[in-house]
């Protein structure tokens, strides 16, 4: 799928500090420091490194992450990717064979029309045996 108005990092490009975009993102290289898209998606493709905070709609992984993600609808690590950080996300997404080390939280906490007494959130630790 072709999207009109997207953004993207090149293969040749190394970006380091804060990166807002107001359209969605396609990684082919690195970035460090911070991802800002709110109500857009982030693609890292297979060659894409990001050692970062991410904030956005979707984030689809199928290069390397490092950092804490932070995404209102889905986050997706397909065979290709690995990312090592906390998810907070109410959908996540783990193909078989996608590396994944960290905590998964699937609460919510920016939708405030959840109210007292709603199950608390589902959370998962990945890469550990029974405790």
């Amino acid at each position: 799928m072709h999207l009109p108005m997207t953004a993207n990092v090149k293969k040749s490009i190394f970006i380091k500090g804060e990166l807002s975009v107001e359209e969605d993102l396609t990684v082919e290289g690195r970035v460090e420091g911070k991802i800002e898209l709110k109500d857009h998606n982030l693609w890292i493709s297979p060659h894409g490194t990001v050692k970062a905070e991410i904030h956005a709609k979707s984030v689809i992984i199928a290069g390397d992450v490092v950092g804490s993600i932070f995404a209102s609808e889905l986050v997706e690590i397909r065979l290709s990717g690995s990312a090592q950080g906390n998810i907070q996300c109410p959908r996540v997404s783990l193909v078989d064979g996608a590396k994944f080390t960290g905590r998964i939280d699937t609460e919510r906490t920016a939708d405030l029309t959840a109210g007292p007494g709603l199950p608390k959130a589902q959370s998962a630790k990945m890469g550990q045996g029974p405790s």
